[in-house]
C-alpha cells in the first residue's frame, strides 16, 4: 500500500533559480546547497553547525566539508570564519552567493506586475525643494544600468546546450551532443580564457576605482581585493561590471573600502551586469558534462552475450 505524505505548507517551502539544475554538482552538495538556502535569511546568510548540517542531510561531517567546498568551487557559497573574542573560531558563517541578489529581482517582477508603471509618481511642483533633511537627488538602480549584451554565435551556442540538458539525467544529455557544437564551445571559451585580467590589471583597475570615489584603501586591502577577483577568473568585461555595480551602490558619503564579506556581495552584484560571463562560466560546466559522457562512453565495457 502506497504512503501518502501529508505536508504541512505553514511551514513554508525552499525555492530555487531552475538554473541551479543545470550547474554539475554531486547530489550531496546539492542537498546541502537547499538545507542552506531553508536556512538562510534575507541576505543569504546562516549560521549552523557541521553537527546540525550532518543531522539534517544525513551525512558525516567531513562530508558535509566536502561539499562546503564543492559549492565555494561553483561560486554558491561563501563562508566566513567568526572568531571569539578569546581567538579561537566560532564557527562559520554561510551566505548562499545569488541569494539576496535573486529575491530582489523577484520582488521586482511581482511589483512590475501587480503595478502598472507611471512616468512620474510625484508632480514636481508636490516637490518640497526647501526640505532641510531630504535629498530628491535620482539614483539609477542596478537593474536599469546599461549592461553587456552577449554576442549572437554565444547566444545560440548557450541554448544548444541547454536543449540538450533539459529533463535529462546528469551527466547524460537528451540526445546526442553534435561534435561541431563542442568544438564552437572550445573556442568561445579560448577567447574568453585570453581575456582574463592579470593581477595587476585588476589592481589598477581597484585602485583608479576608489580614488575616483574617494575611498582611503591600504596596499594590504587592495591586494586582498584584487586576489579575490582574480580567483574568481574577472574578464576585462567584468571588470567594468565590477565598476558599474560599486558606482550604482555607493555612497557619497562612504569614505572606508568594504571588508571581504561586503566587496564579494559586490561581486556578485555585478554579474546582473555581464550575462556573457554568466553565460561562459555555464558553458564550460556543459562542456566538462559533455567530456564525462566521453569518457564513460570509452570506459564501458563490452557485453559478453552477443548475436550471432
Amino acid at each position: 500500500m502506497a504512503i501518502s505524505h501529508k505536508f504541512d505548507p505553514a511551514k513554508g517551502f525552499v525555492a530555487l533559480p531552475s538554473d541551479v539544475m543545470d550547474i554539475d554538482m554531486t547530489p550531496g552538495a546539492f542537498r546541502l546547497l537547499v538545507e542552506l538556502c531553508r536556512m538562510a535569511n534575507t541576505t543569504g546568510e546562516c549560521w549552523p553547525s557541521l553537527a546540525q548540517l550532518s543531522d539534517r542531510i544525513g551525512r558525516s561531517k567531513a562530508s558535509i566539508s566536502g561539499y562546503i567546498s564543492e559549492l565555494r568551487n561553483l561560486d554558491l557559497l561563501n563562508t566566513t570564519s567568526q572568531k571569539m573574542a578569546n581567538g579561537y573560531n566560532y564557527r562559520l558563517k554561510y551566505c548562499v552567493t545569488f541569494w539576496q541578489n535573486w529575491r530582489a529581482q523577484l520582488s521586482n517582477m511581482r511589483q512590475s506586475k501587480a503595478t502598472p508603471k507611471s512616468k512620474c509618481s510625484v508632480q514636481p511642483i508636490e516637490r518640497r525643494v526647501n526640505s532641510k533633511n531630504h535629498s530628491h537627488k535620482n539614483h539609477t538602480p542596478a537593474c536599469n544600468a546599461e549592461k553587456k549584451q552577449p554576442s549572437a554565435k554565444l547566444v545560440s551556442v548557450f541554448l544548444n546546450w541547454s536543449a540538450l540538458s533539459k529533463g535529462a539525467v546528469f551527466p547524460n544529455f537528451n540526445r546526442p551532443v553534435n561534435n561541431t557544437l563542442a568544438s564552437e564551445t572550445q573556442e568561445l571559451l579560448e577567447q574568453y580564457a585570453t581575456d582574463i585580467s592579470t593581477k595587476r590589471q585588476i589592481e589598477n583597475h581597484l585602485g583608479k576605482l576608489w580614488l575616483a570615489l574617494n575611498v582611503a584603501i591600504t596596499p594590504n586591502e587592495l591586494t586582498l581585493q584584487t586576489t579575490n577577483l582574480f580567483n574568481k577568473r574577472i574578464s576585462t568585461a567584468g571588470l567594468i561590471a565590477f565598476t558599474k555595480a560599486v558606482q550604482t551602490t555607493w555612497q557619497n558619503h562612504w569614505r572606508k573600502p568594504p571588508n571581504e564579506e561586503q566587496f564579494m556581495q559586490l561581486f556578485v552584484q555585478s554579474q546582473a551586469y555581464n550575462q556573457e560571463e554568466g553565460m561562459l562560466r555555464m558553458l564550460e560546466q556543459f562542456l566538462k558534462r559533455w567530456n564525462m559522457v566521453q569518457k564513460k562512453l570509452q570506459h564501458r565495457t563490452p557485453s559478453l552475450n552477443l548475436a550471432a
